[in-house]
């Protein structure tokens, strides 16, 4: 049995036609309630149609367009706060997307803290949610000079927007890991990663991921840490492999 590992989804999706999202709120307690509170609450409005559609599509799924989908992520971040909120036992919504009456989780009864969402916002619109809900704002793949002005922006927002004064938010990025001691063996990896990825996106993560010796890896870290990131989303290239595990944990700790 785990006792500190986050629970939790790569990205929980707000689509009325994907999932219910009173089923979605109600299973996102009842994780948090048995995990004692290590629920990791990740969503966003998600990839543009370009890069998503065939992914929907194949399970007869309809993906809204982006100005759709932002406004389906605002009003679903609306009331998954309201079913969620121990301020009322029961919850009515009447809104353009979402409508649900009378609905009651039994949140009094919970043990745990406050669910702490993960909002992934970049855009203006985006960053303005992400501002009044989110307790964690995450950005994807970008270098350390690209977050040091993007994150001006959401300082910028958080100012004008984040009325919750017990609310801090904190700064996360998730990146990708391809790690290893010997150039021979990184070579191989970026080569078989590039394989798998494709050539254009594997490019874009050789130039803003965690890819090197543990040395440049630790060092790339540090960067990220000193413009204010205080959180890490990492996806290993190979999770199985243990040696790059332990090669990360000790630039990590050294």
């Amino acid at each position: 049995m785990t006792h500190k590992i986050k629970l939790g989804p790569v990205i929980a999706y707000i689509l009325p036609q994907y999932r219910n999202i009173s089923l979605l709120a109600k299973q996102a307690l009842t994780v948090q309630e048995i995990s004692n509170g290590r629920l990791g609450f990740r969503t966003g409005v998600g990839a543009t149609p370009q890069w998503a559609s065939n992914w929907w599509h194949s399970y007869v799924i309809d993906y809204p367009n982006n100005p759709k989908r932002v406004s389906l992520f605002e009003e679903g971040m609306e009331l998954l706060g309201m079913l969620w909120s121990r301020s009322s036992t029961t919850t009515t919504f009447n809104g353009q997307h979402f409508k649900v009456k009378d609905i009651a989780l039994l949140k009094n009864c919970l043990r745990t803290k406050v669910i702490p969402i993960t909002i992934a916002a970049k855009q203006l619109k985006t960053m303005q949610i992400a501002a009044n809900y989110a307790y964690i704002w995450e950005r994807s793949y970008l270098n350390p000079e690209q977050f040091v002005s993007l994150n001006k922006k959401f300082e910028n927002i958080c100012k004008k927007t984040n009325q919750d004064e017990g609310r801090r938010i904190t700064k996360s990025i998730e990146l990708d890991v391809i790690i290893s001691e010997s150039d021979s063996d990184l070579k191989y990896k970026k080569r078989i990663f590039a394989i798998e990825r494709g050539l254009f996106m594997a490019n874009q993560i050789f130039k803003q991921g965690l890819i090197g010796t543990p040395e440049e890896v630790r060092e790339r870290l540090i960067q990220y840490t000193m413009v204010g990131v205080n959180q890490f989303l990492l996806a290993f290239y190979d999770p199985l492999d243990n040696k790059a595990l332990e090669l990360f944990v000790d630039a990590v700790i050294k």
